[in-house]
């Protein structure tokens, strides 16, 4: 009787431990049982988040002239008296010339060219901004 209730144990805890043990082991793929791998990051400290949104504007990843002239034409589209506006640059300075639109005063020209420059100059610390208008 004691032989075979230590039979019978030894037989359950080989069970148990073969239940367990079934769903942890890696198949042939890499895998492990369930399908799923690990995620592997750049060694940058951040676990991938630096690269998380790099359409963030302000990001050093997309931080080049094309996209920063697309951008700044956006920045100041909506301003009073713009009808239109091309960015060129030269290493760190950013010449803007806005189409003033028609009808515009004579003296509202040089608060439409300071109010350009300012919401640039904020969203583009990295550039030294010069602004002027043509008809």
């Amino acid at each position: 009787m004691l032989k075979q209730g230590i039979r019978m144990l030894l037989t359950a805890m080989l069970v148990s431990v073969l239940l367990t043990s079934a769903g942890c082991g890696k198949n042939n793929t890499g895998n492990n049982a369930e399908g799923l791998s690990a995620k592997s990051y750049k060694n940058d400290g951040y676990l991938g988040m630096t690269n998380a949104h790099p359409q963030l504007p302000g990001h050093h990843v997309v931080t080049n002239y094309s996209r920063d002239n697309v951008t700044m034409t956006q920045a100041i589209q909506n301003l009073r008296g713009v009808a239109g506006s091309t960015v060129t640059f030269n290493g760190a300075d950013a010449y803007v010339t806005i189409k003033r639109k028609a009808g515009m005063l004579a003296r509202e020209v040089p608060t439409m060219e300071q109010q350009a420059a300012t919401v640039l100059r904020f969203n583009y610390p990295r550039y030294t901004i010069h602004v002027t208008s043509i008809k």
